[in-house]
């Protein structure tokens, strides 16, 4: 792998989200929640305008906004190194993997490209669930797990796991080499120097 700072090494086609469900005294059907927000998203990207007018983009974020647990997903990249940071350098190291997601996430054109999402089921333990997944790609398929945990009243996800590895521990290998290399700031600065390729990127294809 490269020296460039991936926050997500997985398909990016195969994100779909939840909506904000209120934990009630029974846990709610975490594998029926994922269908149900997979046909908004889809109404979305299955328009006229294909999802990619400014409105339409602005509701695929909001829609990964309602998805993550940002805080903890970047807790848990971070490992170790978290607890040696301030409350403003975890909050703003938070803001950065957020915004990054939402990058990948925002784009339409990711929705449309499997061919196939078999739900294989659900689990809950306790405060933690999973939800189980295929996608299918032409000639090729991955699974899928999403752990998710409750945040405020609301089931959000924390980890997903592609084809049996952790989103989470991939980024954390990947962020304690950078750290190793140069420091905390050198993370952050290469974070912030990726969110700046992009969206000069993005504004070049305008």
């Amino acid at each position: 792998m490269n020296n460039h700072i991936h926050i997500i090494v997985i398909s990016l086609v195969t994100m779909m989200s939840m909506p904000g469900v209120l934990i009630a005294d029974e846990a709610p059907d975490l594998l029926e929640m994922m269908k149900a927000r997979d046909q908004s998203i889809k109404a979305i990207v299955n328009s006229e305008t294909k999802g990619e007018t400014p409105v339409e983009r602005d509701s695929l974020k909001a829609v990964v906004g309602d998805l993550f647990d940002f805080q903890e997903f970047s807790r848990l990249a971070l490992g170790r190194y978290w607890k040696e940071r301030t409350e403003a350098e975890q909050a703003e190291f938070t803001d950065l993997c957020r915004q990054l997601i939402e990058k990948n996430y925002a784009d339409p054109k990711l929705y449309t490209k499997s061919d196939k999402i078999d739900y294989i089921g659900s689990e809950l333990e306790g405060t933690k669930g999973l939800v189980k997944t295929v996608v299918y790609y032409k000639d090729e398929e991955s699974s899928i797990d999403y752990k998710l945990h409750p945040v405020n009243g609301q089931w959000r996800v924390y980890d997903m796991v592609i084809d049996d590895l952790s989103i989470t521990r991939s980024n954390r290998s990947q962020f304690y080499k950078e750290i190793r290399k140069t420091s905390f700031e050198g993370l952050v600065k290469k974070l912030k120097d990726k969110l700046q390729e992009e969206k000069a990127s993005g504004e070049n294809k305008e």
